[in-house]
């Protein structure tokens, strides 16, 4: 690991905060150094998501401004979208421009984007790309057997879904990530705590926890609507019947999320092996700020 923030927080076992920002549809960095500003003290990283829309101000350019504004950022890399040519190109990129951690995933396919006739690229899935970063980092080896002229230093992540089906399968896949030289793992956001924790149970068994950082997201949501929307189209997320009528029936639905939010917190952070937690608010870095004050997880 490097000596940056999150990888100190990991290596010191403490709790890590972290959260998600999507840059904007656009090429104005205003709002990314905005996002650094309001976020940078509270949290041990942003990590800056890759276009989970359709295209945006790309991850690593996020990062670049991330970094410059004094937050430590978080590069996401989708085998989506490049080859491994230029995966390997991204990390190298970001590193030089003081990015010290790498988010491996595969991303949202084009078709729940606005991109539904954009062609996935796939060349790698995200397990090989964890084990083409790892030989990157502690052997200087390219994928093709090139070596890079000095040697660099990064933390290493992924994503999983507690919620996919079946369980014991989204386990065994998160294993080989893990094995493959995941130092941390973000989840799928949390709404439905009890199938969270059957799933903490298979990943406690295994002894993963042990070996990587299990980091629950958490999404705070401010209207019915909004979760109705999330739940119809995105059928990896379990959002329970009884976080909808919550929020139908809350005079304020907006501080109604922001408590829901700091609930799955508390709840999260009391489960055997989760070591920290991941704020997805999209672009609205406000609300983010907000659960975290409420919770009192800030870093500052």
């Amino acid at each position: 690991m490097s000596s940056e923030g999150l990888a100190k927080a990991i290596a010191d076992n403490r709790f890590v905060v972290m959260a998600e920002f999507i840059p904007p549809r656009s090429a104005d960095a205003a709002g990314v150094r905005a996002a650094a500003e309001a976020l940078k003290g509270s949290v041990d990283a942003i990590c800056a998501a890759e276009s989970p829309d359709g295209a945006r101000m790309c991850s690593l350019s996020a990062c670049g401004h991330l970094a410059a504004a004094g937050a430590e950022p978080v590069l996401s890399l989708l085998t989506r979208d490049c080859n491994r040519i230029a995966l390997q190109a991204a990390i190298l990129g970001a590193r030089s421009m003081g990015a010290p951690n790498m988010m491996l995933m595969s991303g949202r396919h084009q078709a729940l984007t606005s991109s539904r006739t954009a062609r996935g690229v796939f060349d790698l899935d995200p397990i090989q790309l964890i084990r083409v970063a790892d030989a990157l980092r502690k052997q200087g080896r390219l994928a093709d057997g090139q070596t890079i002229d000095s040697p660099i230093d990064f933390t290493l992540g992924t994503d999983t879904n507690p919620f996919a089906d079946p369980t014991e399968l989204q386990v065994i896949a998160l294993d080989k990530a893990v094995s493959a030289g995941a130092d941390f793992v973000i989840t799928q956001p949390v709404f439905n705590i009890d199938r969270f924790n059957v799933w903490m149970t298979y990943v406690r068994q295994r002894g993963i926890h042990e070996r990587t950082c299990i980091i629950a997201s958490v999404m705070p949501i401010t209207s019915s609507q909004d979760a109705v929307h999330l739940a119809e189209k995105y059928s990896h997320l379990d959002i329970p019947d009884a976080v909808v009528e919550r929020l139908e029936t809350a005079q304020d639905p907006m501080s109604a999320g922001v408590h829901l939010a700091v609930e799955t917190i508390e709840r999260v952070h009391n489960v055997e092996g989760v070591r920290g937690v991941h704020i997805m608010s999209g672009e609205n870095y406000e609300l983010a700020a907000s659960v975290l004050s409420s919770s009192g997880l800030t870093r500052s």
